[in-house]
């Protein structure tokens, strides 16, 4: 069984892994904790703040809500400034075989290190610290059995390499 897929990473894609990294660790507990400090400020002293503090605590909720994702989609953007090749990406038994810019490169499973599933977005990471973002308009139906059988080969070969 071989699963194969060709796109081009969008801005969207990178910005949504980045999203997701960002409110999967640490930072983004912080995040969080600090949207609901400034909502909860927002709410309970808005009537009697001035307008300066006012200022502040909507600036407080933007830097999180707002600025902070803004920032993250313009460095999306400045990742792909030249452009994204066209990727293939043929998922087998035998690994991974990738073909971007006329350049085949088999990655075997050993090389592949997890495969995370988001709501919009399938991530494979490999051990030198790339990966490879598949969106679901990318794997259409394919999503849940494309994740079991990555998955399914992770552990075939950590079983082996034990």
């Amino acid at each position: 069984m071989q699963y194969s897929y060709k796109y081009r990473v969008k801005e969207s894609d990178i910005w949504q892994a980045s999203m997701y990294y960002a409110y999967s660790s640490y930072m983004g507990v912080v995040n969080v904790v600090c949207i609901i400090a400034s909502i909860a400020l927002i709410v309970s002293k808005w009537s009697e703040a001035s307008d300066l503090f006012r200022t502040v605590m909507i600036i407080f909720l933007l830097m999180f809500t707002v600025v902070q994702p803004s920032i993250i989609w313009m460095r999306a953007c400045s990742s792909l400034k030249n452009g994204s090749p066209e990727l293939e990406l043929t998922f087998s038994q035998a690994g991974v075989i990738v073909i971007s810019d006329g350049k085949k490169q088999q990655v075997s499973w050993k090389k592949v290190v997890n495969v995370v599933k988001k709501p919009t977005i399938l991530l494979v990471y490999l051990e030198d610290g790339t990966g490879y973002i598949l969106r679901n308009s990318v794997v259409k139906e394919d999503k849940e059995k494309l994740y079991g059988f990555i998955k399914e080969n992770l552990q075939k070969n950590r079983i082996k390499n034990n």
